[in-house]
């Protein structure tokens, strides 16, 4: 009986060391999914006020390389890129300023570590909703990380174009408008001949 006991509180104490391993030191792919995670809920916001506005604006930033580099599929003008922190803060405030609220999403997020340990790639489903529309946008990305000081750092995103771009009739998804939308706050930023934010979707 007595060592029965001992058994079971030995296996109690080494599920124990391992769970608290698990918690305390997470392992690189861990750490960058609750990065990711992290970053969708900073992106998101609700009714904030301008100060408000203006920190997690900010905020938004310290998860990126000073150079990160953003590259998408911009209906009728092709492939663009935005290059660098300041024009992803300016997307960041843009976004505030022309919309209530905006919920950011990061689904299947599956990740690969570089073989030197200190680069990465996410491979995930984005999907955002602005406050008071039906339509929501869903688009694959790659996310290219590093390992800056001790801290992931996404350095690259880019859009897969494998995903399926097709438009329900119902309103209920169109899987790149309000992503487009969004997007064009940063090309306007130093392209005056950008097209209107409210520009009407295609069918």
């Amino acid at each position: 009986m007595q060592k029965s006991l001992r058994l079971a509180g030995l296996a109690a104490l080494i599920g124990l060391l391992i769970w608290g391993w698990w918690v305390f030191f997470p392992g690189p792919e861990r750490l960058i999914r609750k990065r990711l995670q992290e970053l969708a809920t900073v992106a998101s916001f609700s009714n904030e006020g301008a100060v408000a506005k203006a920190y997690n604006a900010k905020k938004v930033t310290t998860y990126f390389t000073e150079d990160i580099s953003i590259t998408a599929e911009i209906p009728g003008r092709g492939t663009q890129t935005l290059q660098g922190i300041d024009t992803l803060q300016q997307v960041a405030m843009g976004a505030r300023q022309n919309w209530s609220g905006m919920t950011v999403e990061f689904l299947d997020i599956h990740v690969t570590l570089g073989a030197d340990k200190t680069t990465a790639t996410a491979n995930l489903t984005g999907k955002l909703t602005l406050a008071g529309e039906r339509d929501f946008s869903v688009q694959e990305f790659n996310f290219t990380l590093k390992k800056v000081g001790g801290t992931w750092l996404i350095e690259r995103v880019e859009m897969v174009k494998t995903l399926s771009q097709r438009t329900r009739s119902d309103g209920v998804l169109r899987c790149w408008s309000v992503g487009y939308r969004l997007l064009a706050l940063g090309y306007s930023t130093h392209h005056s001949t950008t097209p209107s934010l409210h520009q009407p979707t295609p069918s």
